[in-house]
Formats: C-alpha cells, structure tokens, sequence
C-alpha cells in the first residue's frame, strides 16, 4: 500500500493533465475490466485509486484467507485428532466454536489495524492523509474477512473434509464478488449482490470523497457473520464427530490410524493414496474451478458490450494487436485458472506439513517407500491434482461458451492445459523444496509469501519501470495467456527449470534430514 501510495501521486505529477486527465483514461478502462475491480470511483483522488485498485482485491483476499482458516477450526482439528481431548474435559461443541471465533476476530482487527496503517501511510506519503478514512476502509475489510470465517466455519460442517470445504467456500465468495462487481448487467439476478458480503463493505469505502462510516452496511456484516457462525454452530452439536452433517455410512471403514499404509496397499503407489485420501477436496476444487470459470463466460456477452467500446485502452487487444476482443476474453477467463492452481498448491503444502507434524510420513516411511520416493510420489499427486483442477475450468469454460454460443478454440483451450499443468509442476518444485527446508508450518507461509513476492515482482516492475526481465520472469507472467498465445521460450524454460531443480533440490534435502517432525 505504501508503494502503491508513492506511484501513484508520482504518476498523477508526471501524467499530461494531471490527476484529472489521468483518471479520465483509467475510469473508461476500467469500466471494461470490471469483472476484476469495481467500483471505480474518484478515481483522479490518491484515496479513490487505492480503494480501486488495491482495496477491492484486499476485500476478496482476506475474505478468501479467513474462509480456509474458518474450515481449519473445527474440521480441520477433528481430522487432525486435535479437539477430543477438548471436548472430554466437558467443554461444550457451543463453546468450542465460540472460543475460536473470538480468537480470530482478534487475529483479522489486527490484520485489520496493520492494513489500516499502511493504507494510512500510503496517503500521507502521496500528500492526502486520511487515517480516519484508513481505519474506516479496513473495518469494512475486515467484517468482510469474518464473513468468509464464518462462511467456512459453516461449509465444513457440511463438506466431508476441511479441503474440500476450503475449495467450496474459496469458489463461493469469489463468485459473489464477480457477481457483486457486475450487478447492473444481470437483470433480476443483479439482487444476489444482497447476500453479498462485498455489497455492504462498499458503503465503507472512506477513502473515497463522499463515502464515510455506514451503520447500516456496518451492521448487516456484522449480522451475516453471526447467522453463518449461529448456523454452523447448529450443524456442529447436531452431527456426528468426524463426519460431516449429511454423509452415507461406509460398510467397512479403514483403521484411521495409518490411512496413508493401508490406501497405498490398495492402489500400489504412494501418490494415488494422496489422491484418494484428498479425493473429496479435489473434487470440489475441480468443481468450483469449473464453476467460476463457467460463470466467466456466461458474462461474456454484457462483458464484451463493455470491452468493445473501451477496447482502445485495453493492451493487447484490437485491430492493432491482430487479437479479437472476444479472444481476449477468452484468454482472460482462463488465466483464472493460474489463481485456482497457486491456492490449490498452497493448500497442499499445508497438508505435506501436516502429515509430517501428525506421524503420517513415519507410518508411510515405516514400509517399503524412501523418502525420495515418497517426494516424488507427493509431486506426482499434485501434478495430477492440477491436471484435475484444470480439466475442471476447461469443462466449465466450454460449458458457459456453449450457453452464449461462444465458440472456443480447441488449439487455445490445449496451450491452457498443456500450460497450467507446467505452472502446476513449477509450483510443486518449489513447494517441495520449502516444505523439506521449513518442516514447520512456517513453510506454508513462506510459500504464501513467495507467491504474493512473485505476483508483485510483474507488477511493481511495470509501475517502476524495471528493468524488462524483471517483470518477464516472475511465475505469473511465465504463465503468461496461454489461451491466445503460448508464453516465450524463456518463460517456458524457467517454469521447468523450477520444477526439474525444485524437485532435485526437494530430495537432496530430504534425504538428509530425519523421518519425524
């Protein structure tokens, strides 16, 4: 936010007019991008262009975070055999939801506060500050992080596992922001924005001349946080322990305590056990994948009415480039799939740590299976997890196509496969390499971490006019839009580089270092 503070009032010094000329060129484009950010706002204001442009994408992210960590507090302890030694001291399932909501809503005020002061530093440092207006924007960030806890919290006590229910709640709250974002061009299905968190944070937008506190949009946060939380405390005192509210009874149930042994008897390999044991999860990120890219699609028509008209400002696309503003779309629409990809990834890494912190590689390790072989098993499963995962967009892209008569290319959609399977492998060499390195799961941060690094290296190096390379080989822009063209030979090359040397690397390390956490 602090550097987004200072590019800004530098570019609004530097720019031929001023801020108002400035502003004038960014609202038409980003009238025609706003499936990704809206609304758009006083937009020739440094507080207008930061709500805009990074607030918004705050909203989703936090919301996004506190949904996986909502389907962790109770699903996700009940899987890790955590919460019976709790519930035997006689403390009740009511009071174990509550505990826990407390103590995250004390986590995201201050997640909430430090956002608050970097978006208050970022003003001050671009000559218009407002800490009143900071604090303001980031309690509507936060309500809307405790929406999405409580969003999860109630998910998964419906879902089978806490992964499953993550890839749910994740697809869920990112449909209602795009929904949210495009209201206006959906007829009498524009009143879904009411059950939208995003809705209400709006009104909270202090940053922007004009806006202020909002009781009411205060209120109706704090009010659909309670019901999903109320609700979910419900389904959790009437289900059983361990299973979600509605599921079908097995005939012959595995020994809980070595599932990894027992499932890698039945399929012969390590890595089909990781696939099964997480076949739920995966099947709900296929499905929500496929959902969100469905939806992208069926907006297609009212979305190129916009782009059509503002194509002129939009890179890449019109008679001068040779690409269609439909292909663009397209294109658009399945570069989604890379933020699918990088979440599913770092979901996994949460659970190679976890399997490590809870004994599960000790049982694996205890038969015929090496440490290197069992890394290779991991990545193989999660390559086969990202294949699943972007077989599921593909399908939901083709689908919504159909239902506005778009015509997709079959050459596109095989570079977005062949290409979302690299990114995939990049990604698991070197979540290999930090899950060996950290063992902790510190290592799920650290690869959060360097996620976000990677998505702000293509974009700060653009802002600052970096060097070329810089912002050329950071992951997301190695990805690149494979659904219009295939990504270069040197971003091809780094993205195997990353997954041959990560996975070298990987095992190196694990060879080396013991078999319990």
């Amino acid at each position: 936010m602090y550097l987004m503070g200072l590019a800004i009032a530098q570019e609004f010094a530097d720019f031929p007019g001023g801020a108002a000329a400035l502003a004038g060129s960014i609202t038409r484009a980003a009238e025609g991008m706003r499936i990704m950010r809206w609304p758009a706002e006083r937009l020739d204001t440094l507080g207008g262009y930061l709500t805009y442009h990074n607030v918004t994408m705050l909203m989703l992210g936090l919301a996004i975070y506190s949904a996986v960590q909502g389907t962790r507090m109770v699903r996700g302890e009940e899987q890790r055999h955590a919460l019976e030694e709790i519930l035997a001291t006689g403390w009740s399932r009511w009071a174990v939801i509550r505990d826990r909501t407390v103590g995250f809503a004390i986590i995201t005020a201050v997640v909430s506060l430090a956002l608050a002061v970097g978006t208050a530093a970022a003003m001050a440092a671009g000559g218009e500050s407002d800490l009143a207006g900071s604090l303001v924007t980031m309690v509507g960030v936060g309500l809307c992080g405790m929406v999405g806890y409580a969003l999860g919290l109630l998910v998964s006590q419906l879902v089978p596992t806490a992964r499953g229910a993550a890839g749910v709640s994740s697809i869920i709250l990112t449909a209602l922001y795009v929904l949210n974002n495009t209201w206006e061009e959906l007829g009498w299905f524009g009143a879904v924005r009411f059950a939208s968190p995003f809705y209400y944070a709006n009104y909270l937008r202090a940053l922007v001349p004009g806006y202020g506190f909002d009781l009411l949009a205060t209120l109706a946060l704090v009010v659909m946080a309670d019901v999903l939380i109320g609700l979910a405390g419900l389904a959790f005192g009437r289900r059983f322990y361990g299973a979600a509210l509605w599921h079908r009874r097995r005939r012959k149930e595995l020994p809980a305590a070595l599932p990894g042994v027992r499932r890698q008897r039945l399929f012969g390999f390590p890595s089909m056990a990781l696939l099964f044991r997480g076949r739920v999860g995966l099947i709900a990120w296929a499905g929500g994948a496929g959902s969100f890219a469905g939806l992208m699609m069926a907006l297609e028509p009212s979305v190129i009415d916009m782009w059509s008209t503002f194509s002129k400002y939009m890179p890449g696309a019109g008679t001068d480039s040779g690409v269609s503003i439909e292909t663009i779309y397209a294109g658009f629409s399945g570069e989604i799939v890379a933020l699918v990809i990088v979440a599913y990834v770092i979901v996994q890494t949460a659970a190679w740590t976890a399997d490590l912190a809870e004994g599960r590689v000790e049982a694996v390790l205890a038969t015929p299976v090496s440490w290197s072989r069992l890394v290779l098993e991991r990545l193989v499963a999660l390559v086969s997890g990202v294949a699943c995962v972007t077989a599921g967009a593909i399908v939901g892209l083709v689908i919504g196509a159909a239902g506005v008569d778009f015509e997709l290319a079959g050459a596109g959609l095989a570079r977005l496969a062949a290409d979302s399977v690299l990114f995939g492998a990049a990604l698991g060499g070197v979540a290999a390499v930090v899950v060996a390195a950290f063992r902790r799961g510190a290592g799920v941060t650290a690869m959060a971490v360097l996620m976000t690094a990677s998505y702000l290296q293509g974009y700060l190096a653009k802002m600052f006019e970096w060097p070329e390379w810089v912002q050329k080989y950071s992951l997301f822009s190695a990805f690149g839009n494979p659904y219009v063209e295939w990504p270069g030979s040197g971003q091809t090359v780094l993205l195997a580089v990353l997954a041959i040397a990560g996975t070298a690397v990987a095992l190196a390390i694990a060879e080396r270092t013991p078999k319990v956490a």
